[in-house]
């Protein structure tokens, strides 16, 4: 798939200027890319889940949190666990902007392996933790305690749990 701007430039020149030593260069690249929007979701999230360079991972993640694509869940929530502290950071952020609609594959990571790690755990209670959302909050106010004593981490699956088993009732509900 070859996308241009109008510019001329396509889209993957423009994830390849994500790498550049020069800030200059990096910024106006993902700002660029945050003009093409929702087209560029699918090469920033292979920059932001494989590159090997740092910055073009925050530059990435920075760009997916600009453009608010609910597509982009999936790789940010996996960004949670990014070896840069920034990176992870920059994935929370973008992922409480989507609030309950990032809620099934946050949970379900937390379910599968949140016990294991702690940057997901932290990640996790950054997103989670002013969310308030009418029939989840006894559910919510639970997994926050789980997820900010590092030493409950077997109580935070079965918390993200319930939350998603709730989630999949009320819509069978509705």
């Amino acid at each position: 798939m070859y996308e241009q701007k109008q510019s001329g430039i396509s889209t993957q020149s423009l994830v390849n200027l994500l790498g550049s030593d020069d800030e200059k260069v990096r910024t106006k690249a993902r700002k660029s890319l945050v003009n093409i929007g929702k087209q560029a979701v699918p090469s920033l999230s292979v920059v932001l889940e494989n590159s090997e360079i740092y910055k073009a991972r925050w530059e990435a993640a920075k760009a997916l949190s600009e453009i608010g694509d609910i597509k982009s869940i999936p790789t940010l929530v996996k960004a949670l666990e990014d070896p840069e502290t920034d990176v992870a950071w920059l994935a929370a952020k973008a992922l409480e902007k989507f609030k309950k609609a990032a809620w099934p594959v946050l949970l379900r990571t937390l379910v599968e392996h949140g016990s294991k790690s702690v940057s997901l755990q932290h990640g996790a209670h950054h997103i989670l933790r002013k969310q308030k959302v009418e029939g989840y909050n006894d559910l919510l106010d639970i997994l926050r305690t789980s997820l900010e004593k590092g030493s409950a981490t077997e109580s935070i699956s079965p918390a993200a749990y319930n939350i998603l088993e709730r989630m999949k009732k009320n819509t069978k509900l509705n």
